[in-house]
């Protein structure tokens, strides 16, 4: 994969958004940005897992995490190595996500 956009969208209801796997032999350095849209907060999961359905102990944000209402949240500089990936998940269907990353050989 080129550096840049690695994943965009709306993220679901309640369920895990798997943004990409990264391939044997490399490593990203990742951007995760989420903004909610709507009128009330959202709680949001961010993990680094190698799985599409992490387990709590992927977590790298706490588990309470809030962003309220048309508001911002930024990461950046996270690495994700091989075989992992970021998956997010939002309480709401108004949190819209893009995930940026530089990928180099491991």
């Amino acid at each position: 994969m080129a550096s840049g956009k690695v994943w965009s969208g709306t993220l679901p209801n309640g369920s895990p958004q798997d943004t990409g796997v990264v391939a044997a032999g490399k490593v990203r350095t990742c951007s995760i940005n989420v903004v909610n849209i709507g009128a009330i907060n959202s709680h949001v999961k961010v993990y680094i897992s190698t799985s599409a359905t992490p387990a709590n102990a992927d977590l790298i944000e706490a588990d309470n995490m809030v962003i309220p209402a048309h508001g911002i949240y930024k990461l950046t500089g996270e690495i994700v190595g091989p075989g992992e990936r970021v998956v997010l998940n939002a309480d709401t269907a108004t949190c819209i996500a893009r995930v940026t990353a530089f990928e180099e050989v491991a």
